[in-house]
């Protein structure tokens, strides 16, 4: 290595780690892959900038860095865009003009690949289930090789000729104190080991019967200690870990939360005393649930998580794509035996393998039959095609055969002996014209037609088929229209229905539901397209004759058959119909709903229906009402020019008011109220009321009668007419609005002077 190439390594490492400090001032352990251009400040990533280019190191030079130590693509991206806001901000830019123009320069972006969807690391998502658990079962026989040590709380039974109970603690010299018999070595025993040496002690000094079997010795553990292990390495959680004694090597795996994702699953190790006891392959009991070594643990014992050595992605048509760790020996077919094996529709001889070599990536093609030897390298990509879709041996049957589908191609299949196979042409073939679709080898395009008959009766020659060839026979119905009938008016499904020979008027219209109760069915109308070759225009296209079908459909001598396009349509009776209804309210005797008994009915004709109306009623103020708005009018007044008959359409209301002997007047007045009716004087009830106000505009009042009906006051010069007061009315005085001009315009006075002259001018010589 020579020693520039030694200064840009270093100035790299700096670079990157001054980045880092800039950034994680606040939290110690920031790592480059989850350094976040969204947590930096400007003044930060100006900082970071800086020291990159003390350092001489080029814009391209400190992304790849970047890259190399984990940051993403998007990252790098979000920051070069940061920094060209920063930079832009500044009244002096940084002579780095890369930057600043970095969106014009597509350098970098080559630098920087588009990561791959990463795969899923075998088996260290086990550890991520918060559900997975490997406690011990503390409620079960002591294991007889449970090795002994201090704080255990143990029971010795002793039954048969003798009965004892002795309880003790194994004290901090290993020693457990008996009775009459004094301290005895147990620490580092396992179960069955203390149980024979307390057996020999008791025999000799107490229980003589121990020899010969009448008095039996039972050991068992009152009481669980718990022990320290300890997990380093590349552990997710390492750490000190107080477990029960009863735990496994496995329990306290999970509890560490297995590897970090650096660490080894396949190499995990156990020290005890300084000294590697064992080796622990996890893979083991992913495979085969097996846990064939779930070791023991012992007190101040130390699990270690290694660094992974040989990591392989394999990836395509296997059944769980994953990152797989290997050991040294392992080849592809260890590999493959970890994954599953491969899908149905993986390509089975031969294995695509991208390695990296010292500059380059290269690709290898792995044949089968090297599976069992070849040993993959860390870092190999192992990928498995997905077999074609395009069939070796297969021609496409469709159209007028009883069985379309795929047929194999044997050798010399021709296109009789195809159609054999599909047990013949059905019914509805048309067997005047097929045509084959062929693509040939060189991916050229082919169409060749037949006549089906000929080709089986042997009058025309055979065509033998190629791979890939579509066969099709046409059907008659695809080369055919199909005719409908429709039936519309008075039937109770109106519907269209495809035509067929024989069809007659009554038949069409029995599959529509028949008439309904309104239909006019001896005047049903059938319209008939005339079948016109001619090339000039005509004017009659339709021919229409008129049925007379009986109501109950029965068939009669003569039927009236129908053709292709036929329209049937029922009309309605002319007069089998509800006319409508009308609504009479107020003070009629019986109010209610009435249905209108013929087209011409008049008001006072329903009002006569409906009992006449009563004492209290004003007939010259009924209202009536059309389409939810009253219709102004003095159809009853005492005015006999009004007495001319209104006629009345469905839906009409018609309301008769109760005699209102009182006057309404509100508006701009200074006492708005209601009168009793005394006079027919309009004004004399404005000023009853007080009055109009100063914003009142009694040129524009007005008077709304009980019928509807409003009069205004009327102007003439000088001179106003009021309209006359009845009772029931409303007067209204408006407000004066903004265009109200008070007096008269240059224009009116002229106006007015010159009428005044000419006045003046008549009397005078009417007088002469």
């Amino acid at each position: 290595m020579n020693r520039t190439t030694l200064q840009n390594m270093i100035a790299g490492c700096i670079c990157v780690v001054g980045l880092l400090l800039t950034v994680s001032q606040g939290n110690a352990q920031t790592a480059p892959g989850s350094l976040k251009t969204s947590q930096m400040s400007d003044e930060q990533i100006m900082q970071a900038w800086q020291q990159t280019q003390r350092l001489g190191l080029s814009e391209n030079d400190a992304m790849s860095l970047l890259m190399k130590q984990g940051m993403s693509a998007s990252e790098i991206d979000n920051f070069k865009k940061r920094l060209a806001q920063a930079q832009a901000m500044k009244t002096k830019p940084l002579p780095k003009k890369d930057t600043v123009v970095y969106s014009r320069d597509s350098n970098w972006i080559k630098e920087v690949p588009v990561a791959r969807k990463k795969l899923d690391l075998y088996g260290y998502d086990f550890f991520s289930n918060a559900s997975a658990s490997f406690q011990p079962n503390i409620r079960v026989t002591t294991p007889r090789s449970y090795i002994l040590g201090m704080d255990d709380d143990l029971q010795i039974s002793i039954t048969g000729l003798n009965q004892n109970e002795i309880e003790g603690v194994i004290n901090p010299e290993g020693n457990l104190q008996v009775p009459n018999l004094g301290f005895i070595s147990l620490a580092g025993l396992t179960i069955d080991q203390a149980t024979e040496r307390l057996r020999n002690r008791l025999a000799e000094r107490i229980y003589p019967a121990l020899k010969t079997g009448q008095t039996k010795l039972f050991l068992s553990l009152n009481k669980v200690r718990n022990i320290r292990v300890i997990v380093v390495g590349e552990a997710k959680n390492p750490g000190n870990f107080i477990v029960s004694s009863l735990a496994s090597f496995f329990s306290v795996l999970n509890l560490a939360g297995g590897p970090s994702p650096m660490g080894s699953l396949r190499k995990i190790e156990l020290i005890r005393n300084n000294k590697l006891i064992e080796t622990v392959d996890f893979y083991s009991f992913l495979q085969n649930g097996i846990m064939d070594k779930n070791i023991r643990l012992e007190d101040q014992d130390v699990i270690r998580f290694p660094l992974y050595v040989k990591r392989v992605h394999l990836n395509g048509e296997v059944k769980r794509p994953a990152t797989y760790e290997l050991l040294e020996k392992e080849t592809l077919s260890d590999l493959l035996k970890y994954s599953g094996g491969l899908t149905e529709y993986a390509i089975r001889d031969v294995a695509k393998i991208e390695q990296a070599g010292v500059r380059e990536m290269r690709v290898r093609d792995i044949p089968a039959s090297d599976f069992g030897s070849f040993i993959l390298k860390n870092a190999d990509s192992v990928y498995f095609d997905r077999i074609s879709t395009r069939f070796t041996n297969r021609v496409i049957l469709s159209g007028g055969v009883n069985r379309p589908g795929n047929y194999e191609l044997t050798e010399g299949l021709s296109l009789a002996q195809l159609i054999s196979k599909a047990d013949g042409l059905k019914e509805g073939a048309f067997s005047n014209k097929g045509y084959i679709k062929r693509i040939n080898k060189e991916s050229e395009r082919s169409f060749i037609t037949f006549n089906t008959a000929d080709v089986l009766s042997g009058k025309e020659a055979d065509i033998k088929l190629a791979r890939e060839d579509s066969v099709t026979i046409l059907e008659k119905a695809n080369l055919q229209d199909i005719p409908t009938i429709t039936v519309g008016g008075d039937v109770r499904n109106p519907t269209v229905i495809q035509f067929r020979q024989g069809l007659a008027v009554e038949d069409v219209i029995a599959m529509a539901g028949g008439f309904t109760i309104n239909a006019a069915n001896h005047k049903v109308e059938v319209s008939r397209l005339e079948k016109n070759t001619a090339d000039t225009l005509a004017n009659k296209l339709i021919d229409v004759f008129v049925v007379d079908v009986d109501y109950d459909l029965r068939s009669r001598s003569t039927k009236t058959y129908l053709q292709p396009l036929d329209y049937v349509f029922v009309p309605e009776l002319l007069n089998y119909r509800n006319l409508g209804n009308i609504k009479i309210r107020g003070e009629v005797l019986y109010a209610g709903d009435y249905a209108l008994e013929k087209r011409n009915e008049t008001v006072q004709e329903v009002i006569r229906r409906a009992g006449g109306i009563s004492p209290f009623a004003s007939m010259n103020d009924v209202q009536l009402y059309r389409n939810n708005l009253r219709v102004a009018t003095t159809l009853l007044s005492d005015d006999s020019r009004s007495r001319e008959p209104f006629l009345l359409l469905p839906d009409d209301s018609i309301y008769v008011p109760k005699l209102e002997q009182f006057v309404e007047v509100k508006g701009e007045v200074f006492n708005p109220q209601i009168l009793s009716f005394e006079s027919s004087s309009f004004i004399s009830y404005i000023n009853s009321a007080g009055g109009t106000t100063d914003k009142g505009n009694l040129r524009k009042a007005y008077i709304q009668y009980s019928n509807g009906i409003s009069n205004k006051i009327r102007h003439f010069l000088f001179f106003r007419r009021y309209p006359k007061v009845k009772p029931g009315s409303k007067i209204t005085v408006p407000e004066k609005t903004d265009t109200f001009k008070k007096g008269f315009s240059i224009f009116e006075l002229a106006s007015l002077t010159g009428t005044l002259s000419a006045l003046v001018g008549l009397i005078s010589i009417l007088k002469n």
